[in-house]
């Protein structure tokens, strides 16, 4: 068991699961996290007091998605969270219980080589105007906007597996 995870604190969460196939390339470039760090990655449903949500566009999503990103080595995959939500909005949320665990298996397109992961999303909340993008550290790889939603866009990352969780 990786630092950070207790089996108890995700046993009666949701369970999925997920098979991402991957260029060789982008497969490569994963490998090192998911065989010698962490594999494990964290994001967050975050409400403001408002009810609304806030998500992020990136260059390698298809559509919005929640706030997250890779656990580090060292950190709790709360931790992790609560980094990755300043980061990419701004916010500073408060993290609440677990919503879904993502049990993942990233496979490769060229060779189909598999390695696991698993991605936890958590309920979280904060208020706030999220930060100007020009604040979020952006890059080709990174955040390109981030905003508020009253409702759930129709394009959501992975919205099939997520939306009954948010």
């Amino acid at each position: 068991m990786k630092r950070g995870v207790s089996d108890d604190e995700f046993d009666a969460v949701p369970r999925e699961q997920q098979t991402i196939r991957l260029s060789a390339d982008r497969f490569d470039s994963f490998r090192d996290w998911a065989v010698n760090g962490t594999a494990y990655t964290a994001a967050a449903r975050v409400y403001d007091e408002d009810g609304r949500i806030a998500l992020v566009s990136n260059r390698w999503s298809d559509g919005w998605a929640l706030p997250g990103g890779a656990v580090e080595s060292g950190e709790t995959v709360r931790e992790a969270t609560h980094r990755e939500i300043r980061k990419e909005t701004g916010l500073d949320a408060t993290i609440h219980e677990p919503l879904v665990v993502v049990e993942q298996t990233y496979r490769s397109a060229a060779t189909d080589e598999t390695y696991t992961g698993t991605y936890v999303v958590f309920a979280a909340s904060a208020d706030g105007p999220l930060a100007n993008v020009e604040e979020l550290g952006v890059n080709p790889d990174k955040i390109m906007a981030a905003s508020w939603f009253e409702t759930l866009p129709e394009h959501l990352h992975d919205g099939a597996l997520l939306r009954p969780y948010l």
